[in-house]
């Protein structure tokens, strides 16, 4: 397999539960790795996936609003199997820093890993 990874993306969205998340919003870092198949030489962008497209992607699925990070990450790793098809694999982990929560917390992480037949 062959993996492309970006790692540690920051956004700033209006991502949660909670109405002040939606106004204020909140700063998000993001990782994703797609796998394809292993096909050496690769010559060609055509031939692996485009991270640039991968960022663009997730740039975009992440300036839509979204309650849940369980959610975004579904939607996330939808499109970008929608956008490279070879994908065999795609892991995605959204954190959210500093989470309105009655503590100091740093970060909350959702991670979903999806694995496809194609």
């Amino acid at each position: 397999m062959l993996t492309i990874s970006l790692e540690d993306m920051k956004f700033h969205s209006g991502h949660g539960i909670y109405p002040e998340e939606k106004v204020i919003g909140n700063d998000f870092i993001v990782d994703i790795s797609v796998s394809i198949e292993d096909k050496v030489p690769v010559d060609h962008l055509s031939q692996t996936v485009d991270y640039e497209k991968v960022y663009d992607t997730l740039s975009e699925e992440m300036g839509k609003v979204t309650p849940m990070l369980e959610t975004l990450a579904y939607s996330c790793i939808s499109k970008i199997k929608e956008d490279f098809p070879q994908s065999k694999t795609i892991k995605i982990k959204i954190s959210k820093l500093h989470p309105p929560m009655p503590g100091e917390v740093g970060k909350s992480t959702i991670t979903l890993d999806k694995t496809f037949d194609n």
